[in-house]
């Protein structure tokens, strides 16, 4: 026993080290973010230039402004977690585990994978399992599904319109259950047999947990690990989010809902009137509801329900164009911050939640800036080279490092950009169009394990406006090559280095519209073992 404090005497000395080297880096990050920004407006704006390059500017300044505050909201959350697992409290009398309601939504998903789901759900170990009541929510009013439900012995629930679309169908269900503990899950994910008992004793141990989240996993590779071929190498696209930025939202009690996965105290559900409305991304608007009322959300990052990972290219871009059109209707139709309810850091995360979806806006600036200048001389950044190299590089450098390396290949800004960049094109049409009010309230349900052999007309403008981009990026960098021998090295380094870099991640785009690596690895393990996954290696500065 005594070698064995000592052990763990030595490693939390060394995490301590650790944690603290940690802290002077983000700390000095901040610092030169914030002298580069100050630097920014005031010596590099080209305000003798022309209007219009002046504009672009202060466009391309505001972006990094955004930019920094993510990465300030990023440093907050990560100083603040004290422990990234959150243990489940232990509930030993049997007698104290409640009612429980588990709903299924579904709209047109197969019989089968529905069946795998309830199946999953009746396996559940409980301590009662006469209080668990499972229900079918079906959108779809099928006659088969209503069978399915008789056949297998659960509850369904169906209604005439699909009116307000999930919410509207898990509305409809609160009318006929009366449990104290709702839990959600996806017609696709099915929970694992420790579910309710990884959540439900949260409920029984604290009187305001308004509800509890678990990660999101699945049983095949995401789409850019399958068209990449790279299932070994990088972890589920969504990975860091729920294992770390995720947790870190628990010190500030701002823990998204993701539509899935979840357990709810019924009481809480009550007090904001159900499931959120007017908006398609209406998960993320309950969860934020309720922790307005004072409720806490809880996040694990226990992975306890596994579903089928989109994958191909057309359900892919539909998923996420909806969840960025619904992070726009919540951010004009829930007014974050004019609620009272939310605290400041609570604001702040939730406009950095939203804000995220608008990267594809943010991309395709980044892209058609060093263009302009290139080859339309438009000037965005004006000042001496050196001065802005050497107040731009280390900020740069020490960013990247803080990121990457202190998250233990965790994360990549890389592989980040490279998400982005596929989606840029769309994502940016579909934010405009849904802040312009030219938006879709159509709730699309994702299709799951199609893959189709021929591209579909989405998947071609997608392909098409990634070739057109490369291909412009390629004249810009051969332009600025030529003018080179007549104006200088100096004048257009800077823009063939952005280029490059544009080339280098419009090139992975092109790759993964064209991949042929499409079929499934002969053996791919679930991310039981990998709810840390990390990163090849391998990293590209770009």
């Amino acid at each position: 026993m005594p070698n064995k404090r000592k052990k763990e005497a030595r490693t939390n000395k060394k995490e301590g080290k650790v944690s603290l080297l940690k802290r002077i880096i983000y700390a000095i990050t901040i610092l030169l973010t914030i002298v580069y920004i100050i630097f920014r407006i005031v010596f590099t704006l080209p305000t003798n230039l022309g209007i219009l390059g002046l504009v672009l500017s202060i466009i391309v300044l505001l972006l990094e402004l955004w930019e920094s505050f993510d990465f300030f909201t990023y440093y907050l959350n990560i100083l603040r977690v004290k422990k990234r697992k959150k243990v489940t409290p232990i509930v030993q009398d049997k007698i104290l585990y409640p009612e429980v309601d588990v709903l299924i939504a579904t709209l047109n998903e197969s019989e089968a994978i529905i069946k795998e789901t309830v199946e999953a759900c009746k396996n559940m170990e409980y301590p009662d399992k006469s209080k668990v009541h499972i229900y079918i929510c079906d959108d779809g009013n099928r006659r088969n599904i209503k069978q399915l439900a008789e056949d297998i012995g659960v509850n369904y629930i169906t209604r005439l319109t699909n009116k307000d679309a999930k919410s509207g169908n898990y509305n409809h269900a609160l009318k006929n259950i009366n449990s104290p503990y709702v839990a959600t899950f996806d017609a696709d994910m099915a929970p694992t047999d420790k579910f309710l008992m990884k959540t439900i004793p949260f409920f029984i141990k604290e009187s305001n947990i308004g509800f509890v989240q678990l990660p999101q996993s699945f049983k095949n590779p995401d789409i850019f690990q399958l068209r990449y071929g790279l299932s070994d190498k990088i972890p589920f696209e969504q990975d860091y989010f729920y294992h770390s930025i995720q947790i870190a939202k628990n010190e500030t009690n701002s823990v998204i809902f993701c539509g899935t996965n979840a357990v709810f105290a019924r009481e809480a559900l009550d007090k904001v009137g159900g499931f959120a409305k007017n908006t398609i991304s209406e998960d993320i608007a309950t969860g934020m509801l309720i922790e307005s009322e004072h409720y806490k959300g809880v996040a694990l990052e226990d992975v306890e329900a596994y579903g089928t990972a989109v994958n191909d290219v057309t359900g892919f871009i539909k998923q996420r164009s909806r969840w960025a059109r619904g992070c726009v209707q919540i951010l004009k139709n829930y007014k974050i911050i004019n609620n009272k309810g939310l605290s400041i850091r609570q604001k702040l995360e939730y406009l950095s939640c939203i804000s995220y979806w608008f990267f594809g806006l943010k991309r395709m600036i980044y892209i058609i800036a060093p263009l302009l200048f290139s080859i339309f001389g438009i000037i965005i950044v004006d000042c001496d080279l050196t001065t802005f190299i050497a107040v731009w590089l280390p900020t740069y450098l020490l960013k990247r490092v803080a990121i990457d390396v202190l998250e233990d290949n965790r994360r990549s800004s890389t592989w980040n950009k490279i998400y982005e960049t596929v989606l840029a094109p769309v994502l940016c049409k579909e934010v405009l169009k849904e802040l312009l009010g030219f938006g879709n309230t159509r709730f699309d349900v994702t299709p799951k394990g199609a893959m189709p052999s021929k591209m579909t007309k989405l998947h071609r403008r997608l392909s098409l406006s990634h070739l057109i981009l490369l291909i412009f990026s390629v004249i810009g960098f051969i332009m600025s090559v030529l003018k080179v021998n007549t104006e200088g090295f100096y004048v257009y380094v800077l823009s063939m280095v952005w280029l490059m870099s544009n080339i280098f991640y419009l090139t992975t785009a092109v790759i993964f519209d064209f991949s042929n690596k499409m079929k499934l690895p002969k053996e791919f393990v679930p991310n039981k073992v990998k709810v840390y996954g990390k990163l090849s290696s391998w990293r590209i500065f770009f």
